[in-house]
């Protein structure tokens, strides 16, 4: 069709409000009738309404991280633009141009209709136009020149397409114009729509990111062994133990999940300032009576499970257990795990600290004493520690320590399972389970001569060894879970905690951590520290500190940080660890290093 028909078909139909129909596209047709009925002047040769530039501003700050991506997106599919020229424009979705940019002449031009940031260009406001029908009718459009209701736009061929949110709602409007002859119409729509494609999904990502960040707050408690789901039924995210047992949930309806997993879950309303925003399922877990009863946080680390299954097998014998472990490394916690899984379970555990006592303080303490033993001596006498633990367990922590007088003592009630109490006569038979544990290692000792060989072999029957804090890298977020848990204190900069603790090497292991923590909550109960400031919370309460480097950073961790850098590409991993696939995918097994999918 020439421009010049067009161009008469206009004049006909603003003269006499008739036009023939089968000359001109149909959404053509129905926008002019649209003009026509809502008193659109078709001799206006600019725009008038306009939005004032303290509304603009808010508006283009509301919508900042849009213009962003539209621009991105523009320059990287620009090659898709067969156009002359162009202009484009962004509105929002009530017509209000929020951005431009492009050829200067076509700005020019456009300046001179008011076509700019800030006018409003709908068709009520300015006559048949691309922006105003896309908006309308949620359709990519191209309006040229004639085909314009109003005079101000004729020297323009538009095309537009709509820009939709995650929730298929309209919230802008892309335009490109020219005042060129658009040749390749057809492809200057495509490129637009591919955009729009494009900007929509990352809008899509940023609106879940935020809703998700809303429920979670409005959460206020660790996501465990649940599903978070919004208004619309879908599942937003779900908590990590959820996902070992069904991996794709996100994005799935939760009815769906539930008919086909069975499962039975507390539903419960998320609000946000009385406004209801989402949903959380939570599993219920059927209890029962565990057949191993453990104390501490669940370890996620090899070493320390292989320990623990060692430790469940001696816990059921009688057989007398020795736990060496570096200070602060969980022995006392070890020893109540051993009890408590025992057959003498329902009876006392009893602790002594042999370090923390003198040689004359230890032995009282051990064997108790008769009335009037000593000068201060209690007259009702005292029950001593072994006696206490008859029918128990008695654990003794810091064994090392104990004076070769002491240690004959107790080497002497071990075998004839008899003590006498100091100023006493009388022996008295007792019946205990025995639990030592040291920081140093008995057998170095037995060979300097400085711990008997004959106790060594009667407390040494299982040994069992502890491993330290600083190769359980795998258990550092989940100290800081468990102990957030334990104070209902759930800071968004949680996972900063645990990544800058494995850098350092913690001397006084689990209870120099758990002071650090202490520590942390009570100085930044909401405020989130910089790096710096954690580091020096650390510091402060070591003794001896050491950061790791990469220098020193052991093999396990140092394939962790390769596998990272290279979102876990096995063979680029294997490449820059200057190793074979085959003994890459052997070490990954042995140090039970979790790859992410």
């Amino acid at each position: 069709m020439k421009l010049l028909n067009t161009k008469e078909l206009w004049h006909t139909y603003v003269q006499s409000n008739k036009v023939d129909q089968d000359l001109l596209p149909q959404h053509i047709v129905e926008s002019w009738e649209y003009c026509m009925s809502h008193g659109v002047n078709p001799f206006s040769t600019q725009g008038i309404d306009k939005v004032s530039n303290t509304t603009l501003q808010t508006q283009k700050k509301q919508w900042a991280y849009l213009i962003s991506i539209v621009k991105d997106e523009i320059r990287r599919l620009n090659e898709f633009f067969y156009i002359k020229k162009p202009l484009f424009i962004l509105t929002d979705n009530k017509g209000v141009v929020i951005w431009r940019e492009g050829h200067e002449e076509t700005r020019h031009l456009a300046n001179d209709i008011h076509f700019s940031e800030g006018s409003i260009w709908t068709e009520k406001a300015v006559g048949t136009n691309a922006i105003g029908i896309a908006l309308r009718t949620m359709q990519s459009v191209t309006v040229e020149r004639f085909q314009h209701f109003a005079e101000a736009s004729h020297p323009f061929t538009c095309t537009s397409t709509p820009i939709l949110d995650g929730n298929e709602e309209v919230i802008a409007c892309l335009n490109v114009s020219t005042s060129e002859k658009l040749s390749e119409a057809n492809y200057t729509l495509f490129a637009l729509k591919m955009i729009a494609k494009n900007v929509q999904q990352k809008i899509a990502e940023k609106q879940l990111a935020e809703q998700k960040e809303r429920i979670l707050e409005s959460l206020n408690e660790p996501l465990e062994k649940s599903l978070l789901v919004g208004l619309d039924g879908k599942v937003l995210s779900a908590s990590r133990d959820f996902k070992e047992n069904f991996a794709q949930c996100e994005g799935q309806s939760v009815d769906e999940i539930l008919r086909q997993k069975n499962y039975h879950f507390i539903k419960k309303k998320l609000y946000e300032q009385d406004q209801l925003i989402g949903f959380c399922y939570q599993l219920e877990v059927k209890k029962s009576e565990p057949s191993f009863v453990s104390f501490g946080i669940t370890s996620q680390n090899a070493k320390y499970q292989q320990f623990l299954n060692q430790l469940s097998q001696a816990a059921k014998s009688e057989l007398p257990i020795h736990i060496y472990g570096e200070t602060g490394s969980g022995k006392e916690v070890s020893a109540k795990t051993i009890h408590y899984n025992s057959s003498r379970q329902s009876e006392k555990l009893i602790a002594v600290n042999c370090g923390a006592l003198s040689e004359n303080l230890l032995e009282s303490e051990l064997f108790g004493y008769a009335s009037g033993a000593f000068t201060g001596a209690s007259m009702s006498g005292y029950k001593g520690k072994i006696l206490q633990a008859d029918k128990g367990t008695l654990f003794l922590d810091e064994i090392d320590s104990m004076s070769k007088r002491m240690q004959v003592a107790l080497l002497r009630a071990l075998e004839d399972k008899k003590i006498t109490p100091l100023g006493g006569e009388k022996e008295i038979p007792v019946d205990f389970r025995l639990v030592t544990a040291s920081n140093r290692e008995l057998k170095k000792l037995v060979e300097k001569n400085e711990f008997r060989e004959d106790l060594f072999y009667r407390l040494y029957v299982i040994p069992l060894e502890l491993p330290p804090l600083r190769q359980r890298q795998e258990d550092f977020e989940t100290f800081v879970s468990a102990f957030c848990q334990k104070k209902e204190w759930y800071p968004k900069w949680q996972s900063k905690i645990s990544e800058l603790a494995k850098e350092f090497e913690w001397q006084g292991n689990i209870r120099e951590f758990h002071n650090f923590l202490e520590r942390l909550h009570l100085y930044f109960p909401t405020k989130e520290p910089s790096q710096e400031e954690v580091v020096n919370l650390i510091e402060i309460g070591a003794i001896k500190i050491k950061r790791i480097t990469d220098g020193s950073l052991d093999e396990r961790v140092l394939i962790i940080n390769t596998l990272k850098a290279t979102n876990y590409h096995l063979s680029q991993s294997a490449e820059k660890l200057n190793m074979a696939r085959s003994t890459l995918y052997r070490k990954i097994d042995k140090y039970q290093i979790d790859i992410k999918r």
